[in-house]
């Protein structure tokens, strides 16, 4: 029996909630197991067998037969960068196979069959490269598309909309926690097979949530009353509106998000260097597990709080959520320059770290589902699966960005890095502040 609402929401938001909660599991339980066994199995165990492997040496410029172990290590890392940046790049492509032939569904449960026969023989040393090219091209048939599902559970003038996509980023960073821990024990206790396994019955799992569950979702977004009697050429957008403005608002916000996405990645890369270089015994596994604590904690705290000011008339448009969020990502990121003006080269303690990550992930939690709802809203007719790919594109490219900006670290002092990523952040801020009016005219929001 359908069950009428999921937490105020449309009922379909628990389908959709529930089955990227396991897809997210899938994928990082992967992620999280991945640059180990690059460097210790696949990369170490005659890879010259595996398919495709020498296409790939050739188009990286990587020389199997006198490479050094350093340059093994190096490899690993560039696929492991290639594989981490190119699954929110497909996405893009799923959206269009959705929008122009195929209907969000077919693509949905086309890209999680591809993930998990993916996971299946990612063990299989011949198949390793085949195995990442088919969860790759997997994760943009799902990614967007889900994405997109979401918004289409609510009319254009839906208050609800992004409260909707707060819910589903908690369902996200439940399978963003639980998956590393529990592939990481499966593969120190049993071995890698049992490990990656684990990841596959995730999306399995998932996949049969969608496919029970599908009856309840739209492949279209909801139209509002003002599309049955506008002109057709100007009702185009999920609001009936002329789209010209609409993708001016959607500019600003994916320019601005790159930056956002910029400050993000430095948390697996430069920041972790740092950590490692501190004089305390920084576990790593209490590190990564501060910003999924932070949203699934915050976020019921937000929606409550957010769903009493609407009664009230009081609740923050998009526009103020994103500018508070990428305010406060900036205040994280201030944080750091300080910390390396005291510890310098030697690293930062453990508790302004945990003031860091607790203001990145409330900042984030103002900003992402806010502009995931603007996204979806401001969707042109018959392309909003590819236009909420253009969000997950945004974290494409500030992980291409991040990864060359990284390569300044050692070059420069940790105090002129961080005041360099705090700079480029203060550029987001800029950028929403400066085109916040326009936005607002543009989606009607209240100034």
């Amino acid at each position: 029996m359908r069950p009428r609402e999921f937490f105020g929401h449309p009922a379909g938001l628990s389908v959709l909630f529930a089955v990227e909660l396991w897809e997210r599991f899938s994928f990082y339980g992967m992620r999280a197991l991945l640059i180990i066994y690059l460097t210790t199995v696949a990369l170490a165990q005659r890879p010259q067998d595996m398919l495709g492997f020498g296409l790939t040496a050739q188009v990286l410029g990587f020389d199997a037969a006198h490479a050094t172990s350093a340059q093994w290590q190096a490899l690993a890392s560039h696929l492991y960068g290639l594989y981490s940046g190119f699954v929110y790049f497909t996405p893009l492509i799923g959206g269009w196979l959705a929008d122009r032939w195929f209907g969000k569904k077919k693509v949905i449960v086309a890209g999680g069959l591809l993930i998990a026969a993916g996971h299946i023989i990612l063990t299989s040393h011949r198949y390793f490269l085949l195995a990442l090219l088919l969860v790759i091209v997997g994760t943009g048939g799902v990614k967007g598309n889900i994405g997109a599902q979401v918004g289409d559970l609510y009319a254009p003038e839906d208050k609800r909309r992004e409260r909707g996509f707060s819910l589903f980023y908690v369902g996200i960073n439940i399978g963003a926690t639980a998956a590393p821990l529990l592939c990481a024990w499966l593969a120190d206790r049993w071995g890698w097979a049992p490990a990656f396994e684990a990841t596959s019955v995730g999306m399995v799992l998932g996949l049969g949530i969608y496919m029970a569950g599908a009856r309840w979702l739209p492949d279209r977004p909801q139209r509002s009353q003002s599309i049955a009697t506008a002109r057709p050429e100007t009702a185009v957008g999920n609001g009936g509106h002329s789209t010209g403005g609409h993708w001016g608002v959607l500019a600003i916000l994916t320019v601005a998000s790159v930056f956002l996405w910029i400050s993000y990645e430095q948390q697996a890369n430069s920041l972790m260097r740092w950590i490692v270089a501190a004089p305390d015994d920084i576990m790593m596994s209490w590190v990564q597990a501060i910003p999924p604590a932070v949203v699934l904690l915050g976020t019921p705290i937000l929606t409550r709080w957010w769903s009493a000011q609407a009664k009230l008339g009081r609740e923050p448009d998009p526009v103020r959520k994103l500018l508070i969020g990428a305010t406060i990502v900036l205040l994280a990121q201030l944080l750091l320059p300080v910390l390396a003006l005291v510890s310098g080269s030697s690293g930062p303690s453990i508790a302004p770290l945990l003031i860091y990550f607790f203001l990145w992930e409330l900042g984030d939690l103002f900003f992402s589902p806010a502009a995931m709802g603007l996204y979806s809203r401001l969707a042109p007719e018959g392309h909003d699966a590819v236009t909420m790919a253009i969000w997950y594109l945004t974290v494409f490219a500030g992980n291409i960005a991040s990864g060359w900006i990284g390569g300044l670290w050692g070059t420069l002092s940790p105090l002129a890095y961080w005041v360099l990523i705090a700079a480029l952040t203060g550029v987001c801020v800029t950028i929403i502040l400066t085109g916040r009016t326009t936005m607002r005219r543009t989606i009607g929001a209240a100034a």
